[in-house]
């Protein structure tokens, strides 16, 4: 099941796409209602984990978001580790140079999922 959201102000581009394995996540992410907003990727996600790419490239390139889209990434990530045995798994986490906030939680993630290939990236500017 393919999945593209556009993103908006408060919301971030969403997207699935089983044939190349790539799951994204880019933008600010403040929705009013995080659980409804997110819940067609939480959708796309099971549906890609019952038949992923022998490869899964999940990406992160995120400006800024709330505390309760800091649980819904959270919540992705252990439902991802599903992943982990079916097929190749890299997690990439961008953050913005300077960016010190993104790039601390980056790595508390890492530190919570070790088993997990997590690289976290600087990049100039998304």
């Amino acid at each position: 099941m393919s999945l593209k959201i556009e993103a908006t102000a408060k919301t971030p581009k969403l997207k699935v796409i089983p044939s190349k394995g790539l799951i994204h996540v880019s933008g600010i992410s403040i929705p009013e209602d995080p659980r409804a907003f997110y819940q067609p990727f939480h959708d796309a996600i099971d549906a890609y984990i019952a038949h992923p790419h022998e490869k899964t490239l999940v990406e992160f390139k995120l400006e800024y978001f709330n505390t309760s889209t800091t649980l819904i990434i959270r919540n992705l990530i252990r439902k991802l580790q599903l992943l982990n045995s079916k097929t190749n798994l890299k997690i990439c986490w961008y953050y913005e140079e300077d960016d010190e906030d993104m790039q601390e939680v980056g790595g508390e993630l890492k530190l919570l999922f070790p088993d997990l290939e997590f690289e976290i990236i600087e990049v100039d500017q998304f």
